[in-house]
């Protein structure tokens, strides 16, 4: 009895224990599993309040990322500014329904490639960009998605308010360095890339870019051009609108066109000048033609070589360096240096250019700018340099005299055009607006004559006969007293070589008002072709004069102007 009541007392102490170490086994591992899952929820308490910037490819190098200044016109009215808006990025392992994220995400995103939120969405990267900028209704619509793993990040977007309008000299921007709290925004073209660094520095206050253009002008003569190019089928065309005095631009429009807030891709491909982006005022290198009779009269008149009544013999063709020279028809055996540019003659030029000589020819064509890139504010100018002979032998100089044998820029023209109707001088052009106060003290200091300033004011004289008895006679330019003068030239055929015969580059380079000169405009179509009468006509007094007419009869008012006598 005894015996047995000893072994149970010890057989209960023995469970005693056992049942009190299972309890602290099971006491620690519920404490465990509390600490792991405390520790897995700070994580992702953490990862949704503050990403991890490691998981993102880019970084910003400084805290004013995505700050621009703005781009003005002359009258301050706005071209390019930055607007505040948000990115949307996602964290794919933290999405519950990614099925239902990637259907939701094609429904509000409908112009987005297809099949690109499901890759992004179901890939193994801790990290996507789902999309650079939204709406705020786009916004909205992804918040009402519901589902964890999709995040917000403010940033800077520039945009351009006016569409189209002053694309090709605005250029575009991209996004550079990239993170969840901003993005640098860097300039692609134009003046954005041109003026890069100056627009991302944020010490000097509100400073703001102030260009030459006006927005109004900029606006009406972009629709004048296009109306014209659509009525007359071109290819393409360009305005350039400068201030003489000071080579403002005050219009820079190359037609086709694009929106800089969505530009397009680099289309360079075949012929660059078949992409919207390409800037034919700029970029554009052309043999301009008759347009540049002008250029060998005026250096013939100011080196006291011809008069304006000189007669020379118009008798022809002429050879030269085995190539035949004829005018597009017979004006007579003489004619006077007025008639000259007055008729267009070609065999009259080149006798004209012949008491030059090609050396002097050259030194003129090169102290015009006519030789060499332009100075104008935007990168494209580069890479752009006019084609000229390379040894201006007797058939260079012959052809160069009247426009042929030698490429310019429509840019080039108009800074041309400009220094021999101003009063002689040279001038640069720039899409800067110039301090007037600055400008004044230029003009009382010495300057970089041309021609003498009575050349240039029998020059002005020409130019107004090409438009009342030449031409340009056709034309209704609302009343104005306009000079200039026109060219067509075929285009150089780059595959068979020679030129086309149905294919023209049509320009027509005015002056106005004639009695100042103060501004030049150059208006230049690729392949029209006025179809509106009885006949079809190429040439630039059927073409680009009308267009020409158009705007200065519309912009005159605008820029001031009174009508004069005639």
């Amino acid at each position: 009895m005894v015996f047995e009541s000893g072994q149970t007392s010890s057989n209960r102490n023995y469970v005693g224990k056992n049942s009190g170490d299972f309890q602290f086994r099971l006491f620690a591992l519920l404490i465990a599993l509390i600490l792991a899952f405390c520790l897995i929820g700070l994580q992702m308490v953490l990862m949704a309040t503050k990403p991890n910037n490691e998981e993102i490819k880019t970084r910003a190098p400084n805290n004013n990322i995505g700050n621009r200044k703005d781009v003005v016109d002359r009258q301050g009215k706005l071209l390019a500014t930055n607007i505040s808006v948000n990115s949307l990025y996602a964290h794919p392992h933290e999405i519950i329904d990614k099925v239902k994220v990637i259907t939701d995400l094609d429904k509000i995103f409908v112009n987005e490639k297809a099949g690109l939120f499901r890759q992004k969405i179901m890939s193994d990267k801790p990290f996507v960009w789902l999309k650079k900028t939204m709406s705020p209704d786009q916004q909205e619509s992804v918040m009402d998605i519901g589902q964890p793993g999709l995040y917000f990040g403010p940033r800077k977007m520039r945009i351009f308010p006016n569409g189209e309008v002053a694309s090709h000299a605005l250029g575009g921007v991209r996004f550079g360095e990239e993170r969840v709290d901003g993005a640098e925004i860097l300039g692609t073209a134009g003046i954005e890339l041109y003026f890069d660094d100056f627009l991302r520095e944020f010490n000097k206050g509100d400073e703001r870019l102030e260009l030459s253009l006006d927005l109004t002008l900029q606006s009406l003569i972009e629709q004048i051009l296009q109306d014209g190019i659509r009525l007359m089928e071109a290819k393409g065309g360009s305005v350039v609108l400068m201030n003489s005095k000071t080579g403002e631009i005050l219009s820079l429009v190359s037609f086709p066109e694009f929106d800089p807030n969505d530009r397009p891709k680099n289309l360079f491909k075949d012929n660059p000048a078949d992409s919207p982006i390409f800037n034919r005022a700029v970029q554009g290198i052309y043999e301009l033609g008759s347009v540049f009779k002008i250029f060998t009269v005026a250096l013939a008149l100011d080196k006291n070589l011809v008069e304006v009544d000189t007669k020379l013999n118009t008798k022809g063709p002429l050879r030269i360096g085995g190539r035949t020279i004829s005018d597009h028809k017979y004006f007579g055996p003489s004619l006077t240096v007025e008639e000259i540019i007055v008729k267009s003659s070609n065999v009259g030029t080149v006798r004209i250019a012949n008491k030059i000589g090609s050396e002097l020819l050259k030194d003129f064509y090169a102290n015009l700018g006519l030789l060499d890139r332009t100075s104008l504010e935007l990168p494209e100018t580069r890479l752009t340099v006019p084609q000229s002979p390379r040894k201006w032998k007797s058939l260079d100089m012959a052809t160069a005299s009247y426009g042929h044998g030698i490429a310019v820029s429509p840019i080039h023209l108009a800074a041309a055009y400009s220094s021999l109707v101003n009063g002689g001088y040279k001038v640069n052009p720039t899409l800067l607006l110039k301090d007037k106060k600055i400008t004044d003290k230029v003009e009382h200091e010495q300057k970089n004559q041309v021609i003498r300033n009575a050349t240039s004011s029998i020059v002005r004289s020409l130019l107004n006969r090409v438009v009342v008895d030449g031409t340009a006679k056709d034309s209704n330019f609302g009343g104005y007293n306009v000079g200039g003068k026109t060219g067509t030239a075929e285009k150089p055929n780059p595959v068979g070589g020679g030129y086309y015969e149905d294919k023209v580059i049509s320009t027509f380079a005015s002056v106005f008002p004639i009695s100042t000169g103060d501004y030049v405009l150059v208006v230049t179509l690729d392949e029209p072709e006025n179809n509106l009468g009885s006949e079809s006509f190429r040439y630039a007094s059927k073409t680009a004069v009308p267009i020409s007419a158009k705007i200065i009869s519309r912009i005159g008012p605008l820029l001031g102007l009174k009508l004069e006598k005639k």
